[in-house]
């Protein structure tokens, strides 16, 4: 079959693919990526309520697949976007805001049913895309390059097709008997849902969050807290180009291999934040003891559950009255550990040094 890019590619083949795996390049990459995961879920587990890992990660997680898609904000702005009214926002704070809610339902959906399935892709996309949801019907959707608009790829058209390609997709989601390692059956399912692009938005950013929430699925991490973006936006010419040479060429190896070394960096990288999240929460603990006139362990927790925080959530996460919830902030802002900033008529608080390992 020859691939040609200005054609419906209907022809996609379906999963798993014709690739013998077991190549030695691909095998000894796969061990150094499972060795850093594994490190990466082990520090996790370090921390007592490791829950608290998954919100603020996220954010940056939600920044950084959002500028693959030319989505351009900061960390900052996303953490803004936490406590601005909905009218303040600007468009790409709603799109961080809008991935870091469709990350943690599709993690929900993983915890509460055990699967993910076509529905689930679509409620994953539709809450990244609200005015976009759902499997594109209409025909004429093309990838083309922007400068020369020369067309590089025309994804399956027609809505059975689509539909079919996305129940073979999940049924290999969903197949634990397949003795594949699961870092290169991630990879190998990120391209597919690519090449399907099933949606008329969104694909790159829902695909992305599959990943983790398959390494969630198959437990290989017990929180969705390894995210490539970072590694893709680093080497976002290379990423696209693997992409086109599976589908042009067959190449699966060097495609299998750039995603092996995304997750080892990456998982190296957050393995990083999260000790140094581990050793800020032992830290501001020593501090609140020993300065505070009161010390709670719900407290310091949730001092790390969101990068911004106010007296509402305050008080609905420790059920604590306005008053004593006033008092918190007062006192912990007096001893250094937060700071306070005004928004309208109320105050929000944050802590520097937990923003500075969250950038």
């Amino acid at each position: 079959m020859t691939f040609d890019p200005n054609k419906p590619f209907n022809d996609l083949p379906a999963l798993p693919p014709k690739f013998n795996f077991d190549d030695i390049e691909i095998l000894k990459k796969v061990n150094k990526a499972n060795i850093a995961l594994s490190r990466l879920s082990g520090e996790a587990k370090s921390i007592p309520n490791r829950q608290v890992l998954i919100e603020p990660l996220a954010f940056r997680e939600a920044v950084a697949s959002s500028e693959i898609e030319n989505i351009h904000t900061t960390i900052d702005e996303a953490f803004q976007a936490t406590y601005l009214d909905e009218a303040d926002l600007k468009i790409e704070q709603k799109e961080t805001k809008h991935y870091r809610e469709a990350l943690l339902k599709g993690y929900h959906l993983v915890r509460e049913q055990g699967f993910l399935n076509t529905n689930s892709f679509i409620t994953i996309q539709s809450i990244l895309e609200p005015t976009k949801p759902g499997i594109r019907k209409i025909p004429g959707t093309h990838i083309e390059n922007k400068k020369t608009k020369e067309i590089l790829f025309t994804p399956p058209q027609g809505e059975d097709t689509i539909r079919s390609l996305l129940k073979n997709f999940e049924d290999y989601f969903n197949d634990n008997e397949n003795d594949i390692d699961p870092l290169i059956k991630m990879a190998v399912m990120h391209y597919q849902f690519e090449a399907i692009h099933p949606f008329l938005d969104g694909n790159g950013r829902t695909g992305r969050i599959l990943m983790v929430l398959y390494l969630c699925l198959v437990e290989r991490l017990e929180l969705p807290i390894l995210f490539i973006s970072g590694y893709i936006n680093n080497n976002k010419n290379e990423y696209y180009h693997l992409l086109r040479e599976v589908t042009s060429n067959g190449n699966w190896k060097d495609w299998i291999i750039y995603i092996l070394n995304a997750v080892e960096t990456q998982s190296l990288a957050t393995t990083r934040s999260v000790v140094g999240i581990r050793e800020l929460i032992s830290k501001y603990r020593l501090v609140i003891q020993s300065k505070a006139k009161f010390y709670s362990a719900e407290l310091v927790e949730y001092l790390f559950s969101y990068p911004f925080y106010s007296q509402k959530t305050l008080q609905a996460a420790l059920g604590v009255s306005r008053n004593t919830a006033s008092k918190y902030f007062s006192e912990l802002e007096l001893i250094g550990v937060i700071k306070s900033e005004k928004y309208k008529n109320d105050k929000v608080y944050f802590s520097p040094e937990f923003h500075q390992l969250l950038k």
